[in-house]
């Protein structure tokens, strides 16, 4: 009578503890707490590659935020498979599926290439975005433009493309490249490509609505095989001195307001300037490499319509050769990529590399293809 109560009782309390125990396990954890907003973040700037910020504006701005949300998530998943919540995982492994693509573009292809080909052309090419090689001293002025051009005679390539290079600097520059043919706006700065080979063709572009030049093309015959280089340089955020000191310190309302609006604004016209310049590259008669500084980061409207195509896609180098998140911007904000080497399907890449180079508020870029 006594064992048999006793059994009774231990009955009970292995059920109560079973229930209590399957409660537990369908409660949330820090993990939801992280999943979820990181998620949704994620999300959000999965949409702005095709969603246009003239539409939702706010979007755009989730894709500046997607390495540290990715980061987020990651940490929400280890968390997740260390409660054992299998069918909690579902959803996450699913999700990251369909951010694969975007996953790719932000931490790099860790250096897969290809052989040469021993009967196939090769081109070196590279982008540096020189900030009028600091003749405004936001540096240190003479010692950094020397820096800047010491740098350039030690890494030469076919072709070199600049944003924000000055017309008076050309001289100077094309000696440190090895007396190579520069092509640029007649006055100012602006995108300007230096070339060992031979040009069949060069032009100015300009963004809709605008009547300085954007960016610069030239058509160059290696071997018999003709490329169209394309280096743009498009809309920059325009932030001055004060908005940047609010991004340090953090903003007040009004600051918030502007820093939204100025920051739209130029989303916008990314937005803008791509689908035009898309255009153009599909009215290409020769194989396109473009490259440049393209103020946006890899998940993106702007990249997304640059790379995309009914006529026929471009590729991220860095993609498919960098690793990291292969930082181009040296400013406030870290760990943006913001200059990129994208190539059409004619071209393999063989090499890509970014410049621990601090000389700028931009880190140069170099590729090796082969077609």
């Amino acid at each position: 009578m006594i064992t048999s109560r006793k059994r009774r009782s231990n009955f009970s309390l292995t059920n109560q503890t079973d229930r209590v125990g399957k409660k537990g396990k369908s409660r949330f954890g820090i993990d939801t707490f992280i999943l979820v907003p990181a998620g949704a973040l994620i999300a959000g700037a999965k949409l702005s590659e095709c969603i246009s910020p003239e539409i939702f504006p706010f979007l755009a701005f989730c894709g500046v935020v997607f390495p540290a949300a990715l980061l987020m998530f990651g940490l929400g998943v280890v968390l997740r498979l260390f409660r054992r919540d299998w069918k909690g995982m579902i959803w996450p492994v699913l999700f990251m599926f369909w951010i694969q693509n975007s996953v790719i573009l932000t931490i790099g292809g860790w250096g897969t290439y290809s052989e040469v080909s021993a009967d196939s052309n090769q081109i070196s090419i590279g982008t540096y975005n020189v900030r009028r090689m600091d003749e405004y001293k936001w540096l240190e002025g003479d010692k950094t433009r020397d820096e800047i051009v010491s740098w350039l005679s030690e890494n030469k390539f076919d072709v070199m493309c600049f944003q924000e290079l000055p017309a008076s600097m050309r001289r100077k520059v094309s000696n440190a490249l090895g007396t190579k043919e520069i092509v640029i706006n007649k006055r100012g700065s602006g995108p300007a490509i230096a070339t060992s080979l031979q040009i069949a063709k060069y032009g100015p572009w300009f963004a809709p609505g605008e009547d300085v030049p954007r960016g610069i093309f030239a058509d160059l015959i290696q071997n018999g095989d003709t490329v169209r280089i394309f280096n743009v340089h498009l809309q920059s955020v325009g932030l001055e001195g004060d908005d940047y000191e609010a991004v340090r310190e953090g903003p007040d309302a009004e600051q918030r307001k502007r820093l939204f609006s100025r920051l739209s604004s130029a989303y916008v016209a990314r937005a803008t300037q791509a689908r035009a310049l898309r255009e153009e590259l599909d009215a290409s008669p020769h194989p396109v490499i473009l490259l440049g500084d393209f103020n946006d980061t890899p998940v993106s409207f702007a990249l997304s319509t640059l790379k995309e195509s009914d006529s026929w896609p471009l590729f991220d180098a860095f993609s498919k050769g960098g690793e990291g998140l292969g930082s181009t911007y040296v400013g406030d904000v870290s760990g943006l990529r913001i200059d990129y080497i994208l190539y059409s399907e004619r071209f393999e890449l063989h090499e890509f590399q970014t410049y621990p180079v601090e000389l700028s508020d931009h880190r140069p870029v170099s590729a090796v293809f082969s077609y």
